[in-house]
């Protein structure tokens, strides 16, 4: 494994290594960061809108796990307090986070362990935010996770659980985003799905989102379908915490994003594979962060390779071809060599 010494965010002081900046997180990292964190520092190098964000690293983890006592060491609550305070002072007020797993094992192409691990969102102040992180590595060791690993022979050597702290988007649309079609591996279409609110209602498959299928090369919408949108994850009022609230019912009927939206998605769609390399699956938001002023821009969240998972219907297995080119791009590799 490769030892991570990177840069810690501005204003926090040096410590065992429990907290990175994101945008250091590089494939190399990723027995200490988690395919989630790598995936954001991808995103950040190549320039794309990403929310603010740092890393609570494996060593954290693993020191919490090796104590006995369950519980945050001084030194763990100092680390992770700096990270949110700093990330509050780049904003001038105090933010709403999701606090996320990034396990070692996460986002590749041999399982990308959707739905193993634990999404908090609508943390704010220090305290709500080490709650929430300590639940982060709690969950990581229930039964069912460790069943899940020894079904795909994946060894406790492997095992590592790391943490993102990311300024919540007040999201009034998002969802996911393939750079080519998950079930065909057609490289002319891209996929995405969209509902309303925050994305956890798409990627947790509460939902039947709205479906586009957008051909890259003619620029046009080659198929639609209108989904099922019947609640909505928001951001409250005062931005402190997340609500479930109804879809009334001529919003439903309506398109969760407009014919804009989708061309701007196809726009990063291209951007990305330019920079990363072919057949991802993107997470993306539209909305408002604390320090926009209110103006609602495009924010891409997470990119991974294209793997099978649940929440997609039983399909051919993806593109292997260009899941290792993308693999070995982030790695800055040349695809083929085989190496990791």
């Amino acid at each position: 494994m490769t030892s991570l010494h990177l840069r810690v965010p501005a204003g926090v002081a040096p410590d065992r290594g429990y907290v990175v900046a994101t945008e250091s997180c590089l494939p190399q990292h990723l027995g200490d960061a988690g395919g989630k964190a790598v995936g954001l520092g991808a995103l950040l190098r190549a320039g794309q809108r990403v929310p603010s964000s740092f890393v609570v690293t494996v060593a954290a983890y693993r020191d919490y796990v090796a104590s006995g006592a369950r519980e945050l060491s001084p030194a763990m609550r100092k680390a992770i307090g700096q990270g949110y305070s700093a990330l509050c002072e780049q904003r001038g007020a105090e933010i709403t986070v999701a606090v996320r797993s990034s396990a070692t094992v996460e986002d590749s192409t041999e399982a990308s362990c959707a739905g193993q691990f634990r999404t908090f969102l609508g943390a704010a102040g220090v305290g709500e935010v080490l709650e929430q992180v300590e639940q982060c590595w709690l969950a990581a060791v229930e039964p069912q996770v460790s069943s899940y690993r020894a079904g795909r022979h994946i060894e406790a050597a492997d095992d590592g659980v790391a943490v993102i702290v990311q300024e919540l988007v007040d999201a009034r649309a998002a969802g996911v985003m393939f750079t080519q079609h998950p079930r065909t591996g057609d490289r002319s279409l891209i996929v995405i799905e969209s509902s309303y609110g925050l994305g956890e209602a798409v990627v947790g498959g509460e939902i039947t989102p709205d479906l586009f299928e957008v051909n890259r090369i003619t620029r046009r919408i080659h198929d639609s379908r209108a989904g099922v949108k019947a609640f909505e994850h928001r951001l409250t009022p005062d931005g402190r915490s997340v609500r479930t609230l109804p879809v009334d019912h001529e919003r439903r009927q309506a398109w969760s994003i407009s014919e804009e939206h989708v061309m701007a998605l196809l726009a990063l769609a291209g951007e990305l594979e330019a920079g990363l390399g072919r057949g991802l699956d993107v997470e993306w938001a539209i909305g408002t962060t604390a320090g926009a002023e209110g103006e609602e821009a495009l924010y891409a969240l997470q990119v991974r390779p294209i793997t099978t998972g649940p929440r997609r219907p039983p399909a051919a297995s993806p593109n292997l071809a260009a899941v290792d080119h993308i693999l070995g791009r982030l790695a800055g590799q040349r695809p083929g060599t085989g190496a990791r």
